[in-house]
């Protein structure tokens, strides 16, 4: 019995150990894959860098699942040779990881997705000195690889025109050269054609309304008398790709303080934050003129700058109308101290004979404000338009009965409004994406009851 038990445990040991195996492999293999995906991504939102690093990963994770003389392993040296040649200019080490690639799989082609005319050329040269024989793949002639000289654009700036240059090599009868670009998010090429400035120098330009998203794509065709394609600069299957970067006067106000690659459309955050709420504390002062508001006969002499005693309440809320303009409503609530009550032996005052001054005064205004980036810091300058009230406080000598013995001096408020016209300007300090210190000067002249007032605020603020 213990000899057949023996035997049927063998017999398990031989079906199941393989299967085991089998499935350990393909889980290596499908990582393995992902990482190549993981690297292609970034490669395509050039950063270039982090894709390197994954494909050396994925190599390591090939040789230590045994992988590394299989397919998989083969089209890793593929992408990284890829990522080498087009991303560091590294020829050498690229021939290198495509020999290798085709030491594995013989018959590897490069992904269509990534092939272009000069990537085609260094496979192609890989190739030629691994068969090492007459009928080996050799480059494309010099109409077309080398006919088409240009410097493939890689950054720009969002909502920008993106001018285009080439320079048309003299052997090719060159009639006709169309930029074909493509927008973020779309499928679709649209076409200019290039004008031919000098003798073999062309030029266009891919439009600003299609540089709106995180990148735009384009190539550069080359056509004779015939409409014959004579040579490319990439391809609409391996377009060149530009990443594009808000403008460097743009806020996207407290979302980022780094500039960061841009990613696939399906992976893009969202833009900048629409909404602005803010709450700042503050005092100020103003120029004074004119009359006290209990008595009217007291005026203000002479006139001259008196301060809006105790202080202001300023919440804010506001719409980013563009990443860099801000429309806001600021409330003013003025907390008005230190004026006394005035005693009136004429009756003006009612039957107490006191008429107690104004406590406080309220005041709206609407501004726009011009954001400026630099990093966490946002300075901000703008216009203001308001209704309402603002008060100071004016010493009347000539009125020595008040207080609450009716012999001090009297000190009244003095209103100016209801109109504001002015300018504002500050600085926000970001403390995270979403949060914010804050600091202004407002500077308002007041009409039809004059005034010209200075504002100093400071408080937080926060987007989403």
């Amino acid at each position: 019995m213990r000899p057949l038990a023996f035997l049927l445990g063998l017999a398990l040991l031989a079906v199941t150990g393989p299967a085991r195996a089998e499935a350990d492999d393909s889980a290596a293999t499908d990582k393995i894959v992902k990482l190549n995906k993981r690297a292609v991504d970034e490669y395509e939102n050039l950063n270039f860098d982090e894709a390197r690093k994954i494909l050396n990963n994925a190599l390591g994770a090939c040789a230590q699942s045994g992988l590394d003389n299989q397919p998989v392993a083969a089209r890793t040296h593929v992408h990284l040779g890829v990522v080498l040649f087009a991303g560091f200019k590294q020829k050498d080490q690229a021939v290198k990881e495509f020999r290798k690639a085709l030491d594995i799989q013989a018959d590897i082609k490069l992904d269509k997705a990534l092939a272009n005319p000069e990537i085609q050329a260094v496979f192609d040269e890989a190739a030629g000195g691994q068969k090492g024989d007459a009928n080996a793949a050799v480059a494309p002639p010099a109409a077309a690889a080398d006919a088409v000289t240009h410097e493939p654009v890689t950054r720009a700036e969002q909502g920008k025109a993106i001018p285009i240059n080439v320079t048309i090599d003299s052997s090719v009868s060159a009639k006709k050269v169309v930029l074909s670009f493509s927008a973020d998010g779309s499928e679709d090429f649209g076409e200019r054609e290039m004008k031919e400035e000098s003798p073999g120098n062309w030029s266009g330009e891919i439009p600003a309304s299609a540089t709106e998203g995180a990148k735009v794509r384009y190539y550069i065709e080359v056509s004779g008398a015939d409409d014959q394609t004579l040579a490319t600069k990439g391809t609409a299957d391996a377009p060149l790709v530009v990443a594009l970067r808000a403008p460097a006067g743009a806020v996207a106000p407290m979302r980022r303080n780094t500039v960061e690659a841009p990613k696939k459309a399906e992976e893009t955050e969202a833009g900048p934050p629409s909404w602005y709420f803010g709450l700042g504390l503050g005092s100020g002062f103003g120029w004074t003129t004119g009359t006290g508001e209990i008595n009217s006969l007291d005026h203000v002499s002479p006139p001259g700058f008196a301060a809006a005693k105790l202080g202001q309440l300023v919440p804010e809320v506001g719409y980013f109308v563009m990443p860099q303009l801000l429309v806001s409503f600021q409330f003013r609530y003025q907390l008005v101290q230190g004026a006394t009550a005035f005693y009136a032996t004429d009756g003006s005052c009612g039957p107490s004979t006191v008429c107690s001054p104004a406590s406080y005064a309220l005041a709206g205004f609407g501004r726009a404000s011009w954001l400026f980036d630099l990093g966490s810091l946002h300075p901000f300058a703008g216009g203001t338009v308001g209704v309402g009230t603002i008060r100071h406080l004016a010493t009347f000598p000539s009125e020595p009965h008040c207080g609450s013995n009716h012999t001090s001096t009297c000190i009244d408020t003095v209103a100016s409004g209801p109109i504001f016209l002015g300018g504002t300007g500050g600085l926000l300090y970001n403390l995270s994406p979403f949060f914010a210190l804050m600091a202004e000067t407002n500077v308002v002249a007041g009409f039809t009851k004059f005034t010209f007032n200075f504002d100093f605020n400071v408080g937080v603020a926060v987007e989403y």
